[in-house]
């Protein structure tokens, strides 16, 4: 693998790591409030923090096979950085979401 894919890939892996890091403790959070919330609402916070938390043990592992082992043909293409890339941008989505909701000084109004 040369060292630009390489390190685009762990690049982008860190990224996911802490935005994924930081919807699974606000969907977390949010799950341990008050239940002042629709149940509806709590159902998607749940699945929320399930795929955040899976994002982020994905991350973590993938980390992990980088610094311990050499790659196979799979991990140095372009093509896991595209894929790499899509999960990064989903978790950076959410995160800018999550702290938009709590810039705008809603986080009061909807329990969050």
């Amino acid at each position: 693998m040369t060292i630009s894919w390489r390190a685009a890939a762990a690049a982008l892996d860190a990224g996911t790591a802490i935005f994924a890091a930081v919807n699974a403790a606000y969907f977390v959070t949010r799950l341990a409030g008050s239940g002042a919330e629709p149940e509806g609402r709590r159902a998607a916070v749940f699945v929320l923090a399930v795929v955040s938390l899976g994002a982020l043990i994905e991350a973590l592992a993938l980390l992990a096979a980088f610094a311990a082992s050499d790659h196979g043909p799979l991990l140095s293409s372009p093509q896991w950085v595209a894929a790499r890339l899509l999960a990064c941008t989903g978790s950076g989505g959410i995160c800018a979401l999550i702290l938009r909701h709590h810039s705008d000084g809603s986080a009061g109004s909807e329990g969050g």
